[in-house]
């Protein structure tokens, strides 16, 4: 006991003095980490950078985050590639496993390397010293203090969270260069392709990186960090990490760099939902966009643009929906986002005149009505009062075509017919809801403004929207929102009916029903059945060709951002041999089916002259060929008094002087009736011919109810191509609206017929 005594009396200083050390020790090491901070970065989930892919996965494009770098998806441990695991330690930490977060050996190594050479030959620093220094981002000069708090912090992040979640958050961290943060991006950006693809050689490339990034910048100088990487693989062997074959491969592998930069796919598409997402945008963002259909659209709209150079045609766009989703699955804005002839324009977006694009909506509306394919409107002139002048419509040809069935009109796209048309169910406040009601968020200005000239195209309208207005035609009267992303929520309703809908595909469907404006054989016959039509604007500045099977709708526009004229470039052969090429791709890849005859349909034949119905009851007929009807809704029969002796169809006298021009094409098989027979039955009593009347907004409605009267009193079939017939009991009256309308009688057994016409006038 005293020998005990004296030797701590001895000692005494010396063992107090590693009582204090083992206390300090114990203070640092286990005490002093907790009265640190963990840099608050740290424990924030890193913001990614947001990347948009396709459908499938696939990339389209990842954006810079806001400190300029393309950050990776944080990945866990399990899915980090065991190879990258091994080649990081092997090149950062070899003890990582061991150590408590600071590695007290490497100190001592590294002190003494240093202290033999005169210089700083190595380092110290451990992986979770490097995660403390890069989540921290300390500025200025990194002094002994600033490196002892981040010791203190590296100690205190091994006793807080696990080896696995430290080095997932490394490798999620960490820099690789070329704005590459995070080894997934890394992956991407060096060799185009996932972390689980990575060749052991390859990891080992990445590992060596993060040194420093400027010097081991692969891209730069592929030698230059050759050396680093077989020193990691030599290490990773003598570690007995990997087997002698393993490195023998690895050595020998070729390393063959394939730089992405996060993709430039579908650019207009990206930067419409840019756009529309802003700050809301989560950090993926699956499109609906096919990469390879929209790969292909882009060609077919740069080779097809590259024939039309010469007649000054620089630009075009299309949009490709899915009808059963509304999903976008292509947009290309332009011929090149690059292309300084205002390539990142997005025509796609950007209003524009659809020309006839917008028609079949106005026969669609007169089909709802009672109208159908066999209907006769009158292609001859006419002209109505607006409030800026008189509005007189002209074909695309120049010409006049006269009798003309509702097919043919809109088969062949007629200007006029197509404005007695909407002139006939209630005008272009009728369209102009309709249009609305299907998405057209361009169409701002009242009815008035636009008059019956929006059923040929007087209104910018996108293309986009048109398209899909086009989808719900395809779709047989049910709309849907057109979508981009996977996640949006489609919203969709009936705005028309089906046999309607279903009449509109037909008649754009049938080639020989458009032959006499395009031709039998135009880029708008493919080999299987689509309804398409086309759209010029005034003086060539815009073309169009919109058109659908049941599973695709597909638009395009041709024409120049800076809206000079094309020379003479029309839908169907500017826009239509795009619209084509499109659809034969989809049809190789996706073959295209065709409808049902919807139910309460069927098939009669009719005289294309009269719009009549042939049965076996019938005259003769010279002409005649089936169309399509809604049963309830069959043209009238065809009676013997609608023909001459020799056959002849009977036309109204409004025709005669057409009938005797060079634009009759019908040549001598219809004959015009006499306006006033020699010894007349009967006559028209109210209105009588040229009668003007004022619309009086003190009566009701405007007093714009009219009486149709004959004298004597007698069963009289009429009709106007203006307004709509409508009978109060057995009393027939039209509602009339502002313009110059003509109204014919015929009697329904002798075929004697008479005209009247009204001018009408809006106080």
């Amino acid at each position: 006991m005293i020998t005990v005594l004296k030797f701590l009396k001895k000692y005494q200083r010396w063992l107090l003095c590693a009582a204090f050390l083992a206390v300090g020790t114990v203070t640092v090491w286990w005490v002093l980490p907790w009265c640190v901070d963990l840099p608050a970065a740290l424990l924030l989930p890193r913001a990614e950078s947001i990347r948009y892919t396709a459908r499938d996965g696939s990339p389209l494009r990842q954006l810079l985050t806001t400190e300029g770098d393309r950050v990776g998806a944080g990945v866990p441990f399990e899915a980090l590639p065991q190879n990258l695991i091994l080649a990081t330690l092997a090149a950062e930490d070899r003890r990582f496993w061991s150590h408590g977060g600071v590695d007290l050996l490497a100190i001592v190594r590294a002190a003494r390397d240093n202290a033999k050479s005169g210089r700083i030959v190595s380092g110290a620093s451990t992986i979770h010293q490097q995660l403390i220094k890069v989540s921290a981002r300390r500025e200025g000069k990194r002094t002994l203090w600033v490196k002892f708090v981040e010791a203190l912090q590296a100690r205190r992040l091994s006793l807080s969270w696990p080896k696995e979640r430290i080095l997932s958050d490394y490798l999620s961290r960490i820099s690789y260069g070329n704005l590459l943060t995070g080894c997934q991006s890394a992956a991407s950006g060096y060799f185009n392709k996932p972390l689980s693809d990575l060749t052991l050689n390859e990891c080992a490339l990445l590992a060596a990186v993060p040194q420093s990034p400027t010097r081991y910048n692969p891209f730069k100088k592929l030698e230059t960090i050759r050396p680093r990487q077989v020193r990691i693989l030599h290490a990773m062997h003598d570690q007995g990490w990997i087997s002698e074959d393993a490195l023998r491969v690895a050595l020998d592998e070729k390393i063959t760099l394939q730089r992405f930069t996060g993709g430039f796919a579908a650019p207009h598409a990206i930067e419409m939902l840019r756009t529309e997402l802003q700050e809301r945008a989560p950090e993926v963002i699956q499109t609906t966009i096919d990469p390879r259909l929209q790969q292909q659209v882009e060609r077919i709209i740069s080779g097809r643009l590259l024939v039309l150079k010469d007649r000054h045609v620089t630009q075009g766009a299309s949009v490709v929906i899915e009808n059963a989703t509304g999903h976008v699955l292509a947009l290309a804005g332009s011929r090149d986002f690059f292309s300084p002839e205002g390539g990142q324009i997005n025509g796609a977006w950007a209003p524009h005149s659809p020309g006839s694009a917008m028609k079949p909506f106005t026969y669609q509306l007169a089909f709802e009505r009672g109208a159908t394919p066999a209907s006769i409107v009158a292609d001859l002139p006419i002209e109505y009062p607006t409030p800026s002048g008189t509005y007189k419509p002209e074909n695309y040809a120049h010409r006049l075509y006269g009798p003309m069935t509702y097919r043919d009109a809109l088969g062949n796209s007629l200007n006029i017919s197509a404005v007695k048309v909407l002139a006939s169910v209630g005008g272009a406040e009728t369209l102009l809801n309709r249009m609305q009601e299907l998405g057209l968020t361009t169409l701002t200005e009242s009815a008035e403004h636009y008059g019956l000239g929006l059923t040929i195209g007087n209104a910018p309208v996108r293309l986009i929207e048109l398209t899909n207005a086009y989808a719900a035609l395809a779709r047989l009267g049910e709309w849907k929102t057109w979508s981009l992303t996977q996640s949006t929520k489609t919203t969709s309703g009936d705005v028309f009916a089906k046999q309607p809908a279903y009449l509109i595909a037909d008649i754009l469907s049938d080639n020989q029903a458009r032959t006499l404006t395009f031709g039998a054989n135009s880029p708008l016959r493919l080999p299987f059945r689509a309804a398409v039509k086309t759209g010029t604007s005034q003086s060539y500045r815009d073309n169009w060709t919109l058109g659908y099977t049941p599973e695709f709708t597909v638009g395009v526009w041709v024409g120049n951002f800076d809206n000079t004229p094309m020379q003479e470039v029309s839908g169907v052969t500017g826009a239509a041999p795009i619209w084509r090429d499109i659809f034969m791709h989809l049809h190789q890849r996706h073959p295209q089916s065709w409808y049902e005859v919807q139910k309460g349909m069927m098939r009669a034949r009719i005289d294309p002259r009269t719009g009549k119905r042939l049965s076996s009851q019938s005259p003769p007929a010279r002409v005649s060929r089936e169309d399509l009807f809604i049963e309830d809704q069959l043209p009238a029969p065809a009676l013997i008094s609608d023909y001459d002796e020799r056959g002849r169809a009977f036309i109204q006298p409004e025709y005669a002087a057409w009938l005797r021009s060079a634009e009759n094409w019908m040549g001598d098989v219809i004959i015009c009736r006499s306006e006033s027979p020699a010894n007349p039955t009967w006559v028209i009593s109210n209105p009588i011919p040229g009668t003007v009347i004022h619309l009086d907004p003190d009566l009701p409605n405007q007093g714009s109810r009219l009486l149709l009267q004959t004298q004597p009193s007698m069963p009289i079939e009429w009709s106007s191509e203006s307004l709509p017939i409508e009978h109060d009991g057995n009393l027939p009256f039209v509602r009339l609206t502002p313009g110059r309308h003509k109204l014919t009688g015929r009697h329904s057994s002798t075929g004697e017929v008479q005209s009247t016409f009204v001018i009408v006038h809006d106080e």
